[in-house]
């Protein structure tokens, strides 16, 4: 076989269709999407737990149940684990928020100074 189609029949590996465009959201964009999502599968978590009770009430047996509040409660921690996440996107925010504005009271200082100080600017507290 040529080295052509050995090249061809590798199979390279591939990003999932959403990455791209998840990576491309803003901050503030992802921080919105993860707490409205956090609160629906928190509330629907919630949602399985009382229906789970109420079919204990009704006489259904130990195992049904226990199976359906193990699904309630893997669901209700899902939601929390999207809501921690949300926690890390305002944090963020808001983290480049206060580095802005140190960066521009830097600036202010330097003018003020006309020069005489040595005047470190980053480029990015994350990097």
């Amino acid at each position: 076989m040529n080295q052509k189609k050995i090249k061809d029949m590798i199979v390279k590996e591939k990003k999932a269709p959403g990455e791209k465009l998840i990576k491309k959201m803003s901050l503030r964009t992802k921080w919105i999407l993860t707490s409205i999502l956090s609160f629906l599968i928190i509330g629907l978590g919630l949602s399985f737990f009382v229906f789970s009770w109420n079919r204990l009430q009704i006489g259904f047996d130990k195992a049904t149940w226990g199976f359906m509040v193990l699904l309630s409660l893997a669901v209700f921690y899902l939601g929390l684990v999207f809501y921690g996440n949300s926690i890390m996107y305002a944090t963020e925010i808001r983290s480049r928020k206060i580095w802005k504005q140190k960066q521009k009271d830097l600036k202010k200082k330097r003018f003020v100074n006309k020069g005489t100080e040595k005047l470190n600017i980053q480029k990015s507290p994350q990097s």
